[in-house]
């Protein structure tokens, strides 16, 4: 993950937490479009992420109003 976001220069990984069966990848960058394009392929190959989705927010982490939109790896579909 660090190496496709590091080669892409879209952002930088800022580290992982699991429990709970639960993984989360923390990932920032100023644009969460070209991000998302940096790590799918990476996401998708691996088996671990199957089940698994993404949320790309638009606007700083510390932004309560910025737009968030999910994206399933089950089912393909992008929510808002």
């Amino acid at each position: 993950m660090h190496q496709a976001v590091s080669d892409a220069g879209v952002g930088e990984f800022d580290g992982d937490e699991f429990g709970g069966g639960r993984c989360t990848l923390y990932l920032y960058g100023p644009d969460a479009e070209k991000l998302f394009i940096a790590i799918e392929p990476v996401l998708k190959s691996s088996s671990a992420a199957v089940g698994g989705y993404v949320i790309k927010r638009f606007g700083a982490a510390t932004d309560p109003n910025a737009k968030e939109v999910r994206v399933s790896w089950q089912t393909g579909l992008t929510s808002h």
